[in-house]
């Protein structure tokens, strides 16, 4: 009887670090989802109607089935707009620089939309229509993602397989985490007075990781979480883009949902 009460009691100390544990997993399709980045600034007067854009695509039934969204906060701006934007980083900035570089042009600005690794400069107009198309595309990667959450520490696994000798060759991965519902106050620059809530704003950016000989990569990756973070909102979101080219291959998002 003794025994089985001891064994009883460790059961009961084992369970709550077994079940603390929460986990998540996800794996790409067999068309590509168009991969937006946006490169913004809180300061810029401009870019409130770009994220006011993206906010109205599913009013065009063009939805998270068809797009993944990443909102880089840029830094270039904080001197020049009187107000320091809290969630820009430098290599946000540079991200958007390499993008440029990519596509043949040496000036950045905002907002700045790049569809799947193409500039597009007029995405009123047009921004649906790039959607659409890369969404004809078969998929030249495929992505699988698993994401373990223990403490505030966030375990990510990621297997990657491309096609096509090219993509082999110059294919690169990248991981970010991404947040929405995020509330700030502007007491400063062109929208000064503003409230803004911004969804899919990149907390962290993680890369470019290198594919093997035969386009093949296993990454694991850890990423503390912020006591400010909200997990509800949170996404894990994989990339898998050509760099001779430019073009993105595939993309994953991995909600991070309970």
């Amino acid at each position: 009887m003794l025994k089985k009460s001891l064994a009883f009691m460790c059961l009961l100390i084992m369970l709550p670090i077994t079940a603390y544990a929460q986990q998540w997993q996800a794996e790409s399709g067999g068309k590509q989802k168009a991969v937006i980045e946006l490169f913004t600034a809180e300061g810029c007067g401009l870019c409130p109607a770009a994220e006011r854009w993206l906010h109205q695509l599913p009013e065009q039934d063009i939805t998270d089935e068809h797009m993944i969204v990443l909102g880089f906060h840029v830094d270039y701006l904080d001197d020049k707009k009187n107000w320091v934007d809290k969630f820009a980083k430098p290599l946000f900035s540079e991200r958007q620089r390499q993008l440029a570089r990519l596509n043949l042009y040496q000036t950045v600005f905002t907002p700045e939309f790049f569809i799947s690794g193409e500039v597009v400069y007029n995405w009123r107009d047009h921004g649906i229509e790039a959607i659409e198309f890369i969404n004809d595309f078969d998929a030249e990667a495929d992505i699988k993602l698993h994401a373990e959450k223990k403490h505030e520490q966030l375990r990510i696994t990621a297997n990657v397989d491309v096609t096509g000798d090219d993509n082999r060759q110059y294919a690169k991965f990248y991981l970010a985490l991404t947040e929405n519902n995020i509330i700030s106050e502007i007491k400063g620059g062109d929208n000064i007075g503003a409230t803004f809530n911004h969804q899919n704003l990149v907390r962290r950016w993680l890369g470019p990781f290198a594919l093997d000989a035969n386009g093949r990569t296993h990454i694991e990756a850890e990423i503390e979480l912020a006591d400010d973070w909200k997990q509800q909102d949170l996404t894990i979101v994989a990339v898998v883009q050509n760099l001779n080219d430019g073009y993105t291959l595939q993309g994953l998002a991995l909600p991070l949902t309970k």
